[in-house]
């Protein structure tokens, strides 16, 4: 809005400025002047010879334009060189010089043309205001909507000007959101009601003959299913605790300790270096946990032996990534972070751990990317967010 106020401005100062040429160079005589009261006053006080002089209409000369406006009862002023003004006036066959009066400066309009600048953007500040105002609301609502959906409050004013916009936002939004919860509370009773069967057929299954390549199979199976599930009720988890969410301020040193105990417990047959400074940084710490180990049993999968988790920070932002020495990564990378998407060479995975932590960062407002790493050679996750609250 300051910005069109500004050039709105600018285009009156152009266009004043533009008009009072024009009118200065077609309206202004240079022939022609005139005599204040006050100059008058201050010749009368100081002059010592007479103010008026007459002389016969033969002994001057004037060009014939000026002696037709002298016949036609005009007073006409002229510049005398020194600056210095004459008035003369004919009466009968004499003409009455009066004068010489200094000339009297042309007054400065500056002034006025900026207060009637100033008048009129305040008077547009005022008609345009409402419509910025409630356009800056719909801005600000889209934005917090973005991050996590929301029922939009009472909708704007019908007489705003933008109330046609705003109701199909609301409308829309809420179209959205009805669609979000029912995905959400479809996928959440699946997956409770699921561990009902899977429970009896472990149970028959241990009533029966474990032996069996068949049962085998069947409770391969099983476990796999569990294991999804579990994934899966941490992501909801997570999305019903979205909105309690919030960076803080955490200390570096004791977050990887406790990072490093779970993870070796969890890959005991991986090397995982820890690289990070010492002081605070913001983040959530158990969203960012989950994120982690994600990425680091992801990385189980192909690396060799060797998992680095590097941890670097400024006063602007976070960066932390996550490193193996596998054989890097393959041509279906970018859509590796999409939800249940799993790689071509992945029999084992459930394509959530990489969605998961891309929600992550989505609500620590960061971004994450995944390329190959320069110092392992194979995959590298980087997880960027801002360092502050």
């Amino acid at each position: 809005m300051l910005r069109l106020l500004g050039i709105f401005a600018l285009a009156f100062i152009v266009v004043l400025s533009a008009l009072s040429a024009l009118y200065q160079n077609y309206s202004d005589d240079p022939g022609e002047y005139t005599i204040s009261a006050t100059q008058l006053a201050e010749v009368l006080e100081r002059r010592a010879a007479p103010l008026a002089q007459s002389y016969p209409l033969n002994a001057v000369h004037f060009p014939r334009d000026l002696m037709q406006r002298l016949s036609d009862g005009e007073i006409i002023g002229l510049d005398s060189g020194d600056g210095q003004i004459l008035f003369y006036h004919l009466t009968g066959k004499n003409i009455i010089q009066i004068g010489p009066f200094p000339q009297r400066q042309p007054e400065s309009v500056t002034q006025w043309r900026l207060l009637f600048i100033g008048a009129t953007l305040l008077v547009l500040l005022a008609a345009i205001w409402p419509m910025f105002r409630d356009l800056n609301r719909l801005q600000n609502t889209a934005i917090r909507f973005s991050k996590k959906p929301f029922r939009l409050p009472t909708p704007t004013s019908r007489r705003s000007t933008i109330y046609p916009l705003a109701e199909t936002f609301r409308r829309n939004a809420n179209i959205v959101l009805g669609y979000c919860q029912m995905n959400q509370d479809l996928a959440r009773t699946i997956a409770h009601e699921i561990r009902t069967p899977l429970a009896r057929i472990k149970f028959q299954l241990a009533l029966e003959d474990e032996d069996s390549e068949g049962n085998r199979l069947i409770g391969r199976a099983t476990g796999d299913i569990e294991s999804l599930i579990e994934k899966y009720l941490t992501f909801a988890k997570l999305e019903i605790q979205e909105q309690f969410i919030a960076r803080q301020k955490n200390d570096l040193s004791a977050f990887f300790s406790s990072l490093a105990d779970s993870l070796e417990v969890q890959c005991p047959d991986l090397q995982v270096g820890y690289y990070f400074p010492d002081g605070d940084a913001w983040f959530e710490p158990d969203s960012l946990t989950i994120a982690i180990h994600n990425l680091v049993t992801n990385a189980r999968k192909y690396a060799d032996d060797r998992v680095d988790v590097r941890f670097h920070h400024n006063l602007e932002g976070c960066t932390l990534t996550v490193e193996d020495n596998g054989p890097g990564l393959g041509g279906d990378a970018l859509e590796l972070t999409d939800a249940f998407t799993r790689s071509a060479t992945d029999d084992q995975g459930y394509g959530l751990g990489l969605y998961i932590v891309k929600k992550v960062m989505m609500w620590h407002d960061g971004e994450f990317q995944l390329d190959r790493s320069p110092k392992l050679g194979g995959t590298r996750a980087t997880l960027s967010w801002p360092n502050s609250a």
